[in-house]
């Protein structure tokens, strides 16, 4: 792999840096803690949900109930045929099953039909709507955002999709960018090839950012749904683009000047400005939801830390306190206090755990342990749920305390959550 020449002791750091990316294994030495009946995701007693359909749509729905971590889902095998079955609704019955909500669906005249029923409310239905029956996968997840939106007042983010790598190694390694619905499904590729594809990131319309080495430099490409196109091409460097959530600028990390530093370009590859000027190495942006800051690592404090600036460039502090290697932060979009936080990975020993920093108040909360390396995190655009890379197989989707964790997929890295599903 070919790779533009710099200086000597520059060239060593950005080629650990560059590696680590790639997923190469880089030796590092010394581096491196009235409100609704029910609260969806908080440390509270699960809401029991029943769904007796059997089929894609009822299937659907259950994986959703079970990634909102607010519902303990009953299990389909232990509901009597006849509440299946059901033409009416028998809430006395439901209630002996155990069950304090149900969803029924049924196709109806070209639509799915849906009803959710909230048994401390009666024999009524709580919600009932519609959707156009061509998509039971789309028309299931609407519905449960809907539900979400029931319990909580904020709409769910089932069918949002999560940009994503896979790695192949025969006949020789490659990685490519996918991307997936938040629960695991309609798995795309976005790039096929045998190069190395990188770092995606998922723009405010829809767009996939990624670095790649097809043209045998680290540049920065593009898809917006059709074929990827090269968006920055400086020399060295062009890592990990981030486009502001308001969409236009785009934040990377360029070495083009001899130094990791981090640029501003816009959708054409034009640079605009150049945000840090340090002789540390700066990576990894992330924009604040209102897109007038950034988070970032920067060695400049020794090891790798989180940073703060505006996106101009300008007042940069330091915001991880704890831990001597800490990397990959990402910036909740969520609204309100939920957009205070920055999740990064923070190594803790020999191994990587994924935690979270408010920037507001310095406080700090650890959202794994003791499950094997956890990177890359990345929250849900509600910032109620959060995905990242877990050694034990995969990416996975937790709620924001780290809780209720459970696995999207299995052979997937370096997750990247996009916005809203239309």
């Amino acid at each position: 792999m070919k790779r533009t020449l710099l200086g000597t002791v520059a060239l060593t750091s950005l080629l650990a840096y560059g590696a680590h990316w790639a997923g190469q294994d880089v030796a590092i030495a010394n581096a491196g803690a009235e409100e609704p009946d029910t609260a969806i995701g908080g440390k509270v007693e699960l809401l029991r949900l029943a769904v007796p359909a059997g089929d894609e749509t009822g299937d659907v729905v259950r994986r959703d109930a079970e990634l909102s971590a607010g519902f303990e889902v009953v299990d389909r095998k232990s509901i009597p045929a006849a509440l299946i079955k059901e033409s009416g609704f028998d809430a006395q019955q439901w209630k002996q099953l155990g069950a304090q909500a149900v969803i029924k669906n049924a196709s109806v005249g070209g639509q799915i039909k849906f009803q959710l029923y909230d048994l401390a409310k009666g024999n009524k239905p709580v919600l009932s709507l519609g959707f156009p029956g061509s998509d039971q996968r789309k028309a299931a997840h609407k519905f449960m955002n809907e539900v979400i939106k029931y319990y909580t007042g904020t709409p769910g983010v089932f069918g949002s999709r999560i940009a994503f790598v896979r790695t192949r190694r025969s006949p020789e390694v490659s990685k490519n960018v996918f991307t997936m619905e938040m629960d695991g499904g309609n798995v795309a590729g976005v790039t096929n090839n045998r190069s190395l594809n990188i770092l995606p990131s998922i723009g405010p319309g829809g767009q996939v950012l990624f670095t790649s080495y097809a043209k045998r430099n680290p540049d920065l490409w593009m898809s917006s749904g059709g074929e990827p196109t090269r968006v920055s091409k400086q020399p060295g460097l062009n890592l990990g683009g981030v486009m502001n959530p308001q969409g236009g600028s785009i934040a990377l990390t360029l070495s083009k000047d001899g130094n990791s530093e981090i640029y501003l370009i816009d959708a054409g590859g034009g640079v605009k400005a150049r945000l840090t000027s340090n002789a540390a190495i700066d990576g990894s942006p992330s924009w604040s939801p209102a897109g007038n800051q950034l988070a970032f690592v920067s060695n400049r404090a020794g090891g790798p830390q989180i940073f703060r600036m505006t996106s101009a460039g300008g007042g940069a502090s330091r915001i991880s306190k704890k831990g001597d290697y800490n990397q990959t932060p990402d910036w909740s979009p969520g609204e309100g206090e939920l957009a205070s936080w920055v999740a990064y990975a923070g190594r803790d020993g020999s191994n990587f755990d994924v935690f979270a920093v408010n920037v507001k108040s310095g406080q700090l909360k650890r959202m794994t342990q003791g499950g094997g390396r956890a990177t890359d995190p990345t929250w849900a655009p509600d910032g109620r749920l959060i995905a990242f890379s877990s050694s034990r197989g995969g990416i996975v989707v937790a709620n924001e305390d780290g809780n209720n964790q459970i696995t999207v997929m299995k052979a997937g890295t370096t997750p990247d959550w996009g916005p809203r599903a239309l």
